[in-house]
């Protein structure tokens, strides 16, 4: 296995944060002007595709065994996805129990069509009534990239710089054609995916080319992508500072890297995947007990805000982090026959 490029694990762990965010703006009436930052972080699903494409492309860049890789993807996003699914489906049905029990009405739940969809994850494909856990829409679409990679690769190998141009050459076109929304999560989501990890893939393409001002250029991308995420502009202008951040961090060289490789950051990149499947449960938890408890205390709205926040975000880190130890590693361990003990997780989130 490589060395871990441990700057995009830590960014990856940023973005799921900001994804996290991004839900809690549908609660509440009240929002906190920093909370703008939040308002279009479904883009930081993007972010991940880039990651996934690049980071995919370092680990096989040298040998890729199909068997092996499939197997590796199968272990890296299924089980927890099953596990997300089952917890979400839980807690949606005992909220339902309660509602019948205590005389309000029952919220619809969709139908099992839906639920089998997602559990085979077709969700990106088909769209559904009722979409469960709803974060999964790009495990689903990444899944059809997972299925390309190899013939990607393979092309790699053999025409490098064609296959590159063509993949940015997808990329830009897809982009291009979008519009002004990159909110897609069903329907088009594959090709949405296909976009950006095609992009990732080709950046590590040119992996080697050397850039000047290593710590200035990180730094004016941080400064792209925040702008273009609080500014009414198109979501498409967020693109190259994802991309720009995501090949010149692709070393862990300069400031910015190495703040995003620090042991707090490199944890919570540890627990991304858990962080943005779980945290519909998580937050769902929080939600109901905020609801049927602490609401009816009438706190000041920015106290109520402020703690409703803190708790979502230490909820979904702790139950993030317990599934991360007992249900996601474990079973990566178990499906891919190899000991715990590994240089190299590459995925997204």
């Amino acid at each position: 296995m490589r060395a871990e490029i441990r700057s995009h694990t830590g960014l990856r762990g940023i973005a799921a944060i900001c994804v996290v965010g991004y839900h809690q703006q549908f609660t509440g009436a009240y929002k906190f002007p920093w909370e703008a930052i939040f308002r279009r972080s479904y883009l930081m699903v993007d972010l991940f595709f880039i990651l996934s494409g690049f980071v995919l492309s370092y680990v096989y860049c040298e040998k890729l065994d199909v068997r092996s890789f499939y197997r590796a993807r199968f272990a890296r996003i299924y089980p927890l996805h099953v596990f997300a699914l089952l917890s979400f489906t839980a807690l949606v049905l005992g909220v339902n129990a309660l509602n019948v029990v205590t005389g309000h009405v029952a919220e619809n739940v969709g139908s099992v069509t839906d639920w089998v969809g997602q559990l085979l994850l077709l969700n990106a494909w088909v769209p559904e009534k009722f979409e469960w856990n709803k974060p999964s829409w790009s495990i689903s679409a990444e899944a059809f990239a997972y299925l390309l990679f190899p013939a990607v690769m393979a092309a790699m190998a053999l025409r490098p710089r064609l296959t590159s141009i063509a993949l940015l050459i997808g990329a830009a076109t897809f982009y291009a054609l979008v519009g002004t929304s990159l909110d897609i999560t069903v329907g088009l989501a594959p090709l949405r995916c296909l976009a950006g990890f095609g992009l990732g893939m080709a950046l590590f393409r040119y992996r080697e080319t050397p850039v000047v001002a290593l710590s200035g250029v990180h730094a004016a991308a941080v400064v792209w992508i925040v702008a273009a995420l609080l500014l009414p502009v198109s979501d498409v202008l967020v693109i190259p500072g994802f991309a720009a951040l995501v090949f010149t961090t692709g070393k862990d060289g300069g400031v910015i890297a190495r703040l995003l490789a620090c042991r707090p950051l490199h944890r919570l990149g540890e627990l991304s995947y858990s962080v943005y499947l779980m945290h519909f449960f998580a937050g769902g938890l929080v939600g109901q007990v905020w609801t049927h408890g602490v609401q009816k205390m009438n706190l000041h709205v920015i106290l109520g805000r402020s703690l409703f926040l803190t708790s979502v975000f230490v909820a979904v880190v702790a139950v993030s982090a317990t599934t991360y130890r007992y249900i996601e590693r474990p079973f990566q361990d178990l499906l891919r026959g190899r000991s715990r003990r590994v240089a190299m997780t590459a995925s997204a989130p």
